[in-house]
């Protein structure tokens, strides 16, 4: 299969959202023609300084495109815009490719790849890990899975697009039951991290200490080393990752757990935790959030503002 090469591939992307309004203009800073679609204008408005042309339609840019990639919240969604009316499935030709890089559900990209496959249109399943941040410097991890011709085809995409790409399997599915297992560890990170430094302050210990030993010690995690030095203590809660999304994905992980037959208690309770933090902040709530609710069980506040005077938040 011919790679798809800058300079000469239309990319089609649609969901420009956190993670689509960087991404598209990472591919157009990349040299390919990138052409966008989302429900929201606006959001096309946002990125068009940049090159990404608005298509009128999904049927118009399935039609103009040689490969479409999806960013969307969930496998509904993603559903609805492959095979809902006027949707892609229709007005995509043989030949070309679609790379889901939403958070899908595992069995459900396998039954849109199977249909796609009969239509002779490619499908691969490419979950990214890394947020907002790791979207705007092209730094994203992504999990390719699907046949490994259309990956080595797709590849002078992925790397415009992130730094670590891990072909994960040749089934298309397999690459975001990858994400399901990534995103399961990066909440309970968040979660227990969360606990453990609010823990800490409420025996006394100073959180920029107990961070600095975490962190060069067995307890290091990409919360300790990311989101509380950059965030967390100076109690900015944007992560750019909603908590009812993160509640999704862990929803998906204990449904898929329970159909192959595998007992998670932790999964199954920092899901409930999760579910908890969406009741009391919306889903559409900062995952960071959470912290708030963690210092009430806990009985203790961590970080400060900055600009606060240390004495007088005392």
């Amino acid at each position: 299969m011919e790679t798809f090469q800058p300079a000469r591939t239309t990319i089609g992307f649609i969901g420009i959202g956190k993670m689509g309004t960087p991404m598209s203009r990472n591919l157009r800073r990349g040299d390919y023609t990138v052409i966008g679609y989302d429900s929201d204008p606006a959001a096309l408005e946002r990125v068009r300084p940049e090159g990404v042309q608005a298509a009128a339609s999904m049927a118009d840019l399935a039609q103009r495109c040689d490969v479409i990639i999806t960013m969307l919240p969930n496998s509904d969604i993603v559903d609805r815009v492959v095979n809902g009316e006027g949707g892609l499935a229709d007005n995509m030709a043989a030949g070309k490719l679609l790379i889901d890089m939403s958070s899908s559900y595992p069995r459900r990209t396998a039954v849109l790849g199977e249909e796609l496959s009969r239509r002779n249109i490619h499908m691969l399943g490419a979950p990214v890990s890394g947020g907002v941040v790791g979207a705007e410097a092209a730094t994203l991890a992504i999990m390719p899975g699907g046949p490994s011709d259309v990956v080595e085809a797709a590849m002078p995409i992925f790397e415009i697009l992130g730094g670590n790409i891990v072909h994960i399997g040749e089934e298309v599915e397999s690459g975001h039951a990858m994400k399901c297992v990534n995103n399961f560890l990066s909440a309970t990170n968040l979660l227990s991290s969360m606990e453990a430094v609010a823990f800490a302050a409420k025996m006394g210990l100073d959180p920029e200490k107990v961070l600095a030993v975490v962190n060069s010690g067995s307890g290091r995690n990409s919360a300790t080393a990311d989101k509380w030095p950059r965030l967390l203590l100076k109690r900015d809660f944007n992560t750019g990752f909603a908590a009812g999304l993160m509640h999704k994905d862990l929803t998906m992980a204990s449904d898929l757990a329970r159909e192959v037959g595998a007992t998670m208690f932790l999964l199954n309770h920092v899901r409930q935790v999760y579910g908890l933090v969406v009741s009391r902040n919306g889903a559409d709530s900062d995952q960071a959030l959470m912290l708030e609710m963690i210092e009430e069980w806990v009985g203790q506040t961590v970080g400060q503002p900055p600009g606060t005077d240390p004495k007088k938040a005392r």
